[in-house]
């Protein structure tokens, strides 16, 4: 095993691309370790590429069209920002049913965005998120997520909410960490105005063994003219990115916050 620290997240992307799979990104380190059949002991022959050491990672701040916040934000510091409460709360709110205190004092947005499966993922993804690469180039987070090698994600990049219209979103965990039951799913929806209803322009969901995804299909669908449909044809849609278990539970939560039941 080896911790290496590089002088700039170029260098870092660089180092990681000529190891390949020996390469592995580390921040707080509060998911990496459930790759590890044992638990205590990380496995051999990996490199441990040190991200924490840039200042330019761990700000947020309020750009002329768009929120940043950095990878390396601590998941908690993000929680509580004035800027994050004001420009994106339904992060915030999603982050305050991640974990414990000392998991989100200690884990970083990045970590839980690059794993896929995290809370914050969905949400990012329904609010149009773009992701600021090691190379400066910023391009939307889900073509990222879809990537088979995640590069190393910088920043993150919102739309400023005094420079759009107004949010109307929701977020719904599955299975709580509080009630000793994993998280099943994590689910989050944004509506184009006020009077929600059926006008959902945003679905995005994910679970444990299941990268976050856009629901394109359930977007399409409330898209359509005509009559409202029912939760089968909602089923249906969910069907197109989620395995039958989940696409149950993603569409009895959209046909409910629609108002399809």
């Amino acid at each position: 095993m080896e911790l290496v620290t590089p002088a700039t997240p170029q260098d870092a992307q660089a180092l990681a691309d000529r190891l390949g799979a020996r390469a592995r990104f580390i921040a707080g380190g509060t998911l990496l370790q459930q790759e590890w059949d044992e638990p205590r002991l990380a496995p051999p022959g990996l490199c441990f590429i040190n991200v924490q050491a840039w200042p330019e990672t761990q700000r947020i701040a309020l750009g002329e069209a768009h929120l940043r916040i950095g990878a390396g934000a601590r998941l908690e510091t993000v929680r509580t920002h004035a800027l994050v409460l004001a420009h994106a709360p339904l992060l915030s709110e999603a982050l305050g049913q991640l974990g414990a205190l000392g998991v989100r004092r200690l884990g970083t947005l990045g970590g839980n965005v690059g794993w896929g499966m995290g809370d914050s993922a969905p949400v990012l993804l329904a609010l149009d998120a773009e992701a600021e690469l090691a190379d400066g180039t910023r391009e939307p987070l889900e073509r990222t997520l879809l990537r088979p090698v995640r590069p190393l994600m910088v920043a993150f990049h919102l739309p400023r909410a005094d420079a759009r219209r107004p949010v109307h979103a929701v977020f719904e965990k599955v299975g709580y960490r509080a009630a000793f039951s994993p998280g099943r799913l994590r689910l989050a929806l944004r509506w184009r105005d006020a009077a929600r209803g059926r006008a959902v322009v945003r679905a995005a969901a994910g679970a444990p063994g299941v990268s976050a995804v856009r629901l394109h299909a359930v977007e399409a669908l409330l898209a359509e003219p005509g009559p409202r449909p029912g939760l089968a044809a909602v089923r249906g849609a969910c069907l197109r990115a989620l395995p039958p278990p989940l696409a149950l539970i993603a569409s009895r939560l959209i046909a409910g916050h629609c108002g399809l039941l």
